[in-house]
């Protein structure tokens, strides 16, 4: 059970002061480096605010060490009570489908916009938003900047062990007047974590958000496939898919076409330049790819809501793909509401360990 509780952690006598300055703050901003204690200063205010009588909502975009929910996905939690600190519900999940931003900062950036807005119908007092670590070089800048042009804070909480979170902040403060910009020190009491151990502390949350889940036998024509391999074009039909299996000789199972380029998945591959240049010329494409089922098993994709652009209602781990049906491993009983399959870039096995990362990105 995942928890916003702080019980038995030292406060630093800085957090009591910073939370009186932010009795004013509608949206607040935590940055920081790895292992600033960044987000068990968001668990200390959520206490806070909540045991004065607010509504919080807490916005989680560290896809890589998430707090409420699981990684690879921007979270939002309503906490209005006690019982919420001890066991947050999960008001939305955005999927992004890594544990890191690089590669996926568009989606970083609409996605947190999304979930802050979702948040904000809720009527919460305030929004706090938890940030990731990634903080250094011109491409880290670049995210932060967006995100806070996007979201728009009141404020921002820069925690540094010296200045590297100045040259954000120097950046944002240039643009945006009415921003206020706090900064702390990380506590005495914060731990580091090594690689190792940040993968297992992943590792077991997916593991425990996996224990419930099941086979879901999903039909491809009731769903939309997004990222990865896939939106180039439309669907190829059936027959035009049967009709290019027996003129290849490959057993095709999936398929689309758009304007130049066209992707096939198979359930075997063997196939040569040869066979490609035979594709090419029957579908009269420039670009013509085909993957082996075998693939995408393993990777961790997003069940997507029908026309709630992004949100998904669940995770869920490619099993394997059979004529028009994706297998999909997933706690998500209810195959009703999906209507778009994201695909991320992070494998993982049902145990929940991470196995890689998919060879089509």
């Amino acid at each position: 059970m995942f928890s916003l509780s702080i019980e038995g952690f030292e406060i630093p006598p800085e957090w009591v002061s910073l939370s009186k300055d932010l009795q004013d703050g509608r949206i607040i901003f935590v940055l920081g480096a790895s292992d600033t204690g960044k987000t068990t200063l968001i668990k200390f205010l959520i206490d806070g605010f909540v045991k004065s009588g607010k509504k919080v909502a807490f916005v989680d975009s560290d896809i890589g060490q998430s707090s409420i929910s699981v990684p690879t996905a921007i979270s939002s939690a309503l906490v209005s009570s006690v019982d919420d600190i001890k066991s947050p519900r999960v008001h939305s999940l955005f999927f992004i489908g890594s544990t890191s931003p690089p590669g996926n900062l568009l989606q970083m950036a609409v996605g947190l916009k999304k979930t802050v807005e979702a948040a904000l119908l809720a009527k919460p007092d305030l929004v706090l938003v938890d940030t990731t670590g990634f903080i250094h070089g011109a491409t880290a800048l670049e995210l932060k900047y967006q995100k806070v042009s996007l979201v728009q804070p009141t404020h921002i909480v820069a925690i540094q062990r010296e200045k590297e979170v100045e040259p954000i902040l120097g950046s944002v403060r240039a643009s945006f007047d009415n921003l206020k910009i706090l900064r702390l020190k990380p506590g005495s009491s914060v731990i580091g974590r090594s690689l190792d151990e940040r993968q297992a502390n992943r590792e077991r949350r997916f593991a425990q958000y996996f224990s419930r889940a099941r086979k879901l036998k999903i039909k491809i024509g009731d769903v939309l496939l997004r990222r990865g391999p896939f939106g180039v074009g439309l669907p190829i039909s059936d027959l035009k898919l049967y009709e290019l299996s027996k003129t290849t000789g490959l057993d095709l199972l999936y398929g689309e076409e758009g304007n130049e380029e066209v992707v096939l998945v198979a359930r075997s591959m063997g196939h040569s330049d040869s066979l490609l240049n035979k594709i090419q010329s029957y579908l009269k494409k420039r670009f013509v790819r085909v993957i082996n089922q075998s693939e995408l098993e393993g990777t961790i994709v997003g069940l997507g809501i029908r026309a709630q652009g992004g949100f998904v209602s669940g995770l869920g781990i490619i099993l394997g793909v059979e004529e028009g049906i994706v297998n999909v491993f997933t706690p998500v009983m209810d195959s009703s509401k999906i209507g778009v399959l994201i695909f991320g870039s992070l494998k993982i096995s049902t145990s929940g360990k991470e196995t890689g990362k998919s060879t089509f990105y």
